[in-house]
């Protein structure tokens, strides 16, 4: 196995770890089937570990080879040849993103410990959790985003799970009434970074930051 191969593996654990427990929240949410509180903290906790162990791992073996930037390339998830557009899921590993990337799973892996006993019999114990697991995975996807379009994927689902987060305890008027102020402030930032993508697209003729940077 070389190098390359190995920080692959890594990588895809990084950004697959919190992807799987969304996946594992939502799907048995939609089905009317939520998990207990037990099972559900241990995925957490499960997940929050592989992907904090997997980002130490790479930024360990980067320090130890000496290597600053590694690519990961998922290939292109959405081609509009007419429109000549494909959304590329591309993630960068370098010596800024990493330490992004462990401070968000060390943050919000105490978030969860701490929330799975504060939580404990509260009737939306299931519902925090899966907008725990979207804040997550918009956290790593964001920290890690090597094109525009990844990092405009990420932002979305952080101001989605930020805005559900504030206004969790939905049964008084304040948290709702915050939460819908930060989803609006989520909204005018998405349209300047609506706008900042169409300048990347037009200065570069896509949106990886590659050609950005130069």
């Amino acid at each position: 196995m070389n190098t390359d191969t190995v920080f692959h593996f890594l990588g895809v654990c990084v950004v697959v770890s919190p992807a799987l427990l969304l996946a594992l929240f939502g799907v048995t949410s939609l089905i009317n089937r939520p998990i207990g509180e037990r099972l559900m903290a241990q995925a957490t906790q499960t997940m929050v570990m592989v992907g904090l162990f997997a980002s130490v791992a790479i930024l360990g073996l980067m320090l130890s080879l000496d290597i600053r930037y590694v690519p990961i390339e998922l290939g292109n998830w959405v081609v509009i040849p007419e429109q000549h557009f494909h959304f590329h899921l591309k993630f960068i590993f370098d010596r800024l993103s990493i330490p992004f990337c462990i401070l968000s799973f060390v943050l919000c892996g105490t978030i969860g410990a701490f929330a799975s006993r504060y939580l404990h019999r509260e009737p939306g114990y299931n519902r925090f959790f899966v907008s725990y697991a979207i804040f997550l995975l918009g956290m790593i996807v964001s920290s890690l985003a090597g094109t525009i379009e990844t990092l405009f994927f990420g932002w979305e689902l952080v101001g989605l799970s930020s805005a559900l987060l504030v206004a969790f305890f939905h049964e008084r008027l304040n948290p709702v009434r915050n939460g819908m102020r930060v989803w609006s402030i989520y909204r005018i930032a998405d349209a300047a970074f609506l706008i900042a993508a169409l300048m990347l697209h037009h200065l570069t003729g896509a949106g990886d930051f590659d050609g950005l940077m130069g």
